[in-house]
């Protein structure tokens, strides 16, 4: 992967490049008058990390650049503060204190409002097991700075982990947080859902194991989520015998601990 800048960078700017480059080993290549398709043509690499002013983008090759952004998160961290219901807080059953572990954070939408939901005195772990979206999500959710304050500091309250959801789980003692939440890739994509189509060259497509439903079983102490299309059969082959009623092509399955 090469890390450059936009065109005319500060001294600033160089710097956040080369600490980029060192901590995700990448190459730094400086910018000048180049087009990235050049630069990539130049050192005889397919992938950019571009860091500009407020964000940072990854290209790779003709596919459409990835960067954070909290999408939907904004809207029902407003919703939510103005006292509205969220159905994934709903169906966690999250409260303030609570410690949440989300397994699959993807560009961590949901772990943004998770946070939120549980306040200064909770906490919220997401784990994402593919480099590309956890440097994004780790770099966005340290820098973005959202209209609402409570967001931004939702937002840093979050400890992103590059780590697959069944080596962490393993490894957590029992009855250690209070809820574990999985968004895995859905067996059958929602092709229309324009937030996620970015993030899919890049995603774990693996299906969820029964092993890591059993071992969140073992570590949450209140609730284990499963967010899927509602017609899937994913939730009674994992175990989630209680399913919420939706409107929306997507639900949520519950296990409940206590």
């Amino acid at each position: 992967m090469l890390v450059t800048t936009s065109y005319h960078p500060d001294a600033e700017l160089e710097a956040k490049a080369q600490r980029l480059a060192a901590e995700y080993g990448g190459r730094p290549a400086p910018r000048r008058r180049d087009s990235l398709q050049k630069l990539m043509r130049s050192y005889g690499d397919p992938a950019v990390l571009l860091v500009a002013k407020g964000e940072i983008r990854y290209y790779e090759e003709d596919q459409d650049a990835m960067f954070f952004h909290p999408s939907m998160s904004q809207i029902r961290v407003k919703r939510l503060l103005g006292g509205e219901p969220d159905a994934l807080v709903e169906a966690c059953g999250a409260l303030p204190g609570d410690h949440v572990l989300d397994c699959t954070a993807g560009l961590a939408s949901d772990a943004i409002v998770l946070s939120c939901a549980v306040g200064a005195s909770g906490s919220v772990t997401a784990l994402e097991s593919e480099p590309v979206p956890a440097m994004l999500i780790r770099e966005g959710l340290a820098a973005y700075e959202a209209d609402l304050p409570q967001m931004t500091e939702a937002m840093r309250r979050i400890s992103v982990r590059h780590a697959h959801h069944l080596d962490v789980l393993r490894e957590l003692p029992g009855a250690s947080v209070d809820i574990v939440y999985f968004d895995p890739m859905f067996r059958r994509p929602i092709r229309e859902s324009s937030s996620i189509a970015p993030l899919r060259t890049h995603a774990n497509i693996a299906a969820l194991t029964p092993e890591a439903v059993e071992q969140a079983r073992r570590v949450a102490r209140k609730r284990i989520v499963l967010k899927e299309q509602r017609t899937s059969g994913e939730f009674a082959r994992l175990g989630f015998d209680s399913v919420l009623r939706s409107n929306t092509k997507t639900t949520y399955g519950v296990i409940q601990l206590c």
